[in-house]
């Protein structure tokens, strides 16, 4: 369409509109906009005619109704051979729309935010100059992001926005509406209390490509949570290679059994199981435990801490092979150590923001769906528990058992996990049945299953399972209990002169 270019702005984030906005003028741009924008461009010396003055309908209900106005879409949704009828009522067209929106997601971030203020930060006209405008991307240019306007000025400063890049700007635009309209969606079903609501919205903006999936045939990404700033996906890599999917799993395994615990702890992870986890006064001789409790498969795993690694630790670290660590925080002599490793390939992640409470939900997709499940965890009181042997645990024991527990949650089923003093000492993973699980753990053991706790992430089916950890000098055992066999099971530990507690707490993970 011929004639004078238009644009129309109207922005909740004013960065940079100042000096985008004399960038048009300078281009001869006609600039429309809604009153508070138009009294920031005004202030510095910007030409600019208010989109009431534009409509002849001035802002009503406190500026809550501004630009929903037929002179307005016409303006913007207009195709070539409208001309004619946009004349007819006075109707001047527009090639270029810059609009954000009132900031939703900011305030129900806020703690405790108040709900009218919620509501109030709905927006409506924003949102329909967005979508209108990237409708009709063949005529029209819609900028959303400020990051946009340099690129958006140069282009006209050349002739014009070329078509594909108003597609790719409609393209951006429609994913940021997309994104706001689920975080109100979100935000309004959490208030109702629905956990699982009547339909899951996702807005995930992409945080990066990875290097592969789990293959090298494999072609993966990592999307992030925009409402969770602390975690794998938000961690900082301060040295290494790029990130695989491969590392993010293993990565985000360690860090979660490591943030099971309040005092330090490490945790070795290898293909996401954990093969020696360890609490300690310090965390260095936590790691030492750790990685001492199956060196064998730590070769190339993952470390996780839950405290800044200290110089220590990272003496600790330097002999062994590792893939890669992911802590809170390094000292700057730790790090310069860890930096050295594997020859800058050693992957170093550093974690930000609150790691604890609430981890939400996890969803894994299925063929035609996806499973989504809580991942709240009940407090561990071992007090509780159901003691069905004849042998009562000691209260080490019972400490031992509820650390095994916590371990025991992130350990492929079928599982059991050996632990004594505060550390695992062998852990059997990922087993079709059980019995093979309790004989992994003690062969993983050695001598050290001697005296050990043994925690089983389901009842025993039979009794032979309790029999192999027999022969290895487990001293106690945990279990959920409820097999139609626990009386024998229970007799069986009887006769081995075994302790056994019943915790009522199923740990399977698939």
């Amino acid at each position: 369409m011929p004639g004078v270019r238009r644009a129309i702005l109207s922005v909740s984030d004013k960065h940079g509109i100042v000096d985008f906005s004399k960038g048009l003028a300078s281009l001869g741009y006609e600039i429309l906009a809604t009153d508070g924008t138009a009294k920031a461009l005004r202030a510095a010396g910007v030409p600019v005619r208010s989109v009431s003055e534009y409509t002849g309908q001035p802002e009503v209900l406190g500026g809550r109704v501004k630009t929903l106005h037929p002179k307005i879409f016409a303006a913007i949704l207009a195709v070539e051979g409208n001309e004619a009828e946009l004349a007819r009522y006075g109707i001047e067209p527009v090639d270029l729309v810059v609009a954000n929106l009132y900031p939703f997601e900011e305030t129900v971030a806020k703690p405790r935010v108040d709900h009218a203020e919620a509501v109030e930060n709905i927006d409506i006209g924003g949102v329909s100059l967005i979508r209108a405008a990237a409708k009709n991307a063949g005529r029209v240019t819609v900028v959303v992001k400020p990051s946009r306007y340099s690129e958006v000025l140069q282009a006209l400063k050349a002739g014009g926005v070329p078509q594909p890049a108003r597609e790719a700007l409609a393209l951006e635009a429609f994913e940021y509406t997309s994104g706001y309209d689920a975080a109100i969606y979100n935000y309004l079903a959490r208030r109702a209390g629905q956990r699982f609501p009547p339909a899951m919205r996702l807005a995930l903006p992409k945080g990066s490509d990875l290097r592969y999936g789990e293959n090298p045939y494999q072609e993966a990404a990592l999307y992030l949570e925009p409402w969770r700033t602390a975690g794998v996906g938000t961690a900082t890599r301060l040295n290494g290679k790029d990130l695989s999917y491969n590392n993010l799993l293993d990565l985000d395994a360690a860090l979660r059994i490591a943030l099971e615990f309040d005092g330090p702890a490490a945790v070795v992870v290898k293909h996401t199981n954990p093969c020696g986890v360890a609490l300690a006064p310090s965390l260095a001789p936590a790691y030492r435990a750790a990685h001492a409790a199956d060196p064998t498969s730590a070769y190339g795993g993952v470390v996780g801490v839950n405290r800044t690694v200290d110089l220590a630790t990272a003496k600790a670290m330097k002999g062994h092979v590792l893939d890669a660590v992911i802590a809170p925080g390094y000292d700057p002599g730790a790090l310069a150590i860890l930096e050295g490793k594997k020859k800058g390939a050693f992957l170093i992640m550093e974690t930000r923001g609150d790691l604890r409470g609430d981890r939400g939900l996890d969803m894994v997709r299925v063929l035609g769906g996806v499973l989504v499940q809580t991942t709240d965890f009940p407090d561990l009181r071992p007090d509780s528990w159901e003691i069905v042997t004849k042998k009562k645990p000691t209260r080490e024991q019972l400490r031992d058992m509820a650390f095994g527990v916590r371990v025991s949650r992130y350990v492929k089923s079928n599982s059991i996990v050996l632990a004594k003093d505060d550390r695992t000492v062998g852990i059997g993973a990922g087993q079709m049945s059980r019995v093979d699980a309790c004989m992994l753990a003690c062969y993983k053991a050695g001598s050290a299953a001697k005296g050990s706790v043994a925690v089983s992430d389901a009842y025993f089916p039979f009794r032979d399972g309790l029999d192999e950890l027999a022969k290895g000098g487990v001293a106690a055992v945990a279990q959920p209990g409820g097999s139609i066999r626990d009386p024998e099971v229970i007799a069986a530990a009887d006769g081995q002169g075994i302790a056994m507690a019943f915790t009522g707490l199923r740990l399977f993970k698939h």
